[in-house]
Formats: structure tokens, sequence, C-alpha cells
């Protein structure tokens, strides 16, 4: 459970350094979009090199790799597998390209969603074996579909809303897909909220300044973490299935909402 994804290129020494200050929960170090394919062997290297010498215990790290159908998916595997890391981003993510994953490591997988296909088959993809969570690609889903971004993102509410419903039936986190705008703290405000109010449980960012607000975003603000307390300290004192708190129905669905609250606000120390 994390609220935080920051992609970081794997080729940047000066970012790579500083892993830990970024205040994200998870990091994610990119074998693929970011890095030429010149770059690619010299970024393994440097990763390789860098993570065997420190470890981090407070920030999850995660690799994003080259595609099961690139001549680079083995090797980035190969090099990284005996790191410790929590596990790998998979871009252009299928059933079969996860099978592939699986043959070669046991970590935790994130399928990007990123192509029409990809989200017909989400289900089948988020019910693979070592799958945590999904992460909605949407420059690549859009640029297949042959539509443009917008602020109000209506062209990925469907995209959107498939992944958060289908994460949250398996028991997954949802990640949603990054801002692009890095200078648009307003546009990523609203953007994040548009997420989470759709149940994206997380979002996955392109730069350090934007993982303030995605924190703020997605985890419970003081009015909630109060009224989980509440709701479970009055649970605890009826035995009754159901209850009436400020005139408001309580039953059992949201009592589990408020005790996942209460979850969440003791992980970030809230």
């Amino acid at each position: 459970m994390s609220r935080s994804y920051l992609f970081i290129p794997g080729n940047t020494p000066s970012m790579i350094q500083n892993l830990d200050v970024f205040e994200s929960d998870a990091i994610i170090i990119d074998f693929e979009d970011s890095v030429s394919s010149f770059d690619k062997d010299s970024a393994r290297i440097l990763i390789k090199n860098f993570l065997k010498k420190y470890s981090y215990n407070e920030v999850e790290i995660y690799i994003r790799i080259n595609s099961a159908d690139s001549m680079y998916f083995l090797e980035d595997v190969k090099v990284t597998k005996d790191l410790d890391i929590f596990g790998y981003v998979l871009p252009k993510a299928s059933v079969e390209a996860i099978k592939e994953l699986n043959k070669l490591t046991d970590k935790a997988i994130i399928p990007i969603i990123e192509s029409p296909m990809a989200l017909l088959k989400v289900e089948d993809i988020a019910k693979e074996k070592n799958v945590v969570a999904l992460l909605l690609g949407a420059e690549d889903y859009t640029k297949e579909l042959g539509i443009k971004r917008t602020l109000e993102a209506v062209e990925i509410l469907y995209a959107r809303s498939i992944i958060a419903i289908t994460a949250n039936a398996y028991n997954l986190d949802s990640i949603d897909t990054p801002y692009t705008n890095k200078e648009d703290e307003e546009g990523l405000l609203i953007d994040a909220n548009n997420a989470l109010n759709l149940g994206l449980t997380s979002k996955s960012s392109i730069h350090p300044n934007q993982v303030d607000i995605i924190n703020q975003v997605f985890a419970p603000s003081e009015s909630e973490i109060l009224e989980a307390k509440r709701i479970v300290k009055k649970s605890e004192e009826t035995d009754k299935g159901a209850f009436s708190l400020d005139g408001k129905m309580i039953d059992l669905p949201v009592i589990e909402k408020a005790k996942k609250v209460l979850e969440k606000a003791k992980k970030y120390n809230l």
C-alpha cells in the first residue's frame, strides 16, 4: 500500500543516490523509455553496483524493465533479480508477458495497462502470479486510440474506472498514470483528486516536486481519521451489527472502510 510512485531514469546517478530523500513511498527506476538504447547497459551496471552497496528500508524500490518482446528484457531481469528490490514494473503488459517474467523471478510485478487490448484483458492480468498492483499508462493508451489527453481526463475515465474496480476486486493496489505537466500544481491536484474519486489508491509521478501533492491527496485527511476512530470505537462498544452515529446508519461495510482508513493513517504516521 503506497500513495506515490516516482519514476527515476536509471542512468542518472545524481537522482539515484537521493532515492530516500524524495518522500515518495515507492521509487520506480526506469530502464525503458527514459534510457536510450545506447545507455541501457550502463544503466544496468549503475543500478546493480549502487543497490548492492546501499539498501533502503523506508522506500519501496521497483525497476521498470523493458517489455518482454524487446531485446533488453532478459538482461534487465538477469542483472537485477538478486538485488534488494521489491519487484518489477512491466510495460506493455499482457498475460503472456507476465508469465515470461514469472519464469525468471518470484518478485512482485506491477503491469502497466497501456493498450486497449491490455484493458480488455485486465482481469486476467490481475489474476496472474506475483501481480501486486495495476498501473495505468495513459500516454500510450490514448496514443493507440488516437485521442488527446486533457485536464478533465474524460478520455481515460473508463480506463481509470476499470483498473480501480479490477484492482479492488482482486485486493491489488491501483496506480494512476503520471500527470505530465510538472510545473502545473493546480492541474496535478485536480487530476489526482479525479483519480482518487474513481477509486484509484495511488498515483505515479515523473518529477519529485509532484510527490508532496500526491501524498496529501492519497492519504486520509484529519477529519476522515477522526471519523474513522469514532466509528471503530463505537463498533467495539456495541455488540450490534449496525448502529446509529450522528443520525447516520453504520453497518459492517462502513466499519471495515473505517478500519482501512486507520491502517493507512498508521502507515503514513498521520
